[in-house]
């Protein structure tokens, strides 16, 4: 499922998928990385997160979600 690389750009997938978080896993491989390593920064990914598992604690940043999401929006000020 992965895309061909053009001169200058990537080729849309047929189908992407994301894999956030997973339970308190914390996964380092060459091709697989949970938690997503951008997730924080990310309010695509917070917001939704805010809602269902605002308690969840980061395995990586010892935060909760809520915590990261509130220190999101300060640095988007």
């Amino acid at each position: 499922m992965g895309r061909k690389k053009r001169k200058k750009n990537y080729e849309d997938r047929i189908i992407d998928i994301d894999i956030i978080f997973y339970e308190n896993y914390i996964i380092e491989g060459q091709i697989l990385k949970i938690p997503h390593p951008l997730a924080h920064q990310r309010d695509f990914v917070l917001f939704p997160a805010l809602e269902i598992i605002p308690d969840w604690i980061h395995p990586v940043f010892k935060k909760s979600i809520k915590e990261i999401y509130e220190s999101l929006k300060i640095e988007n000020l």
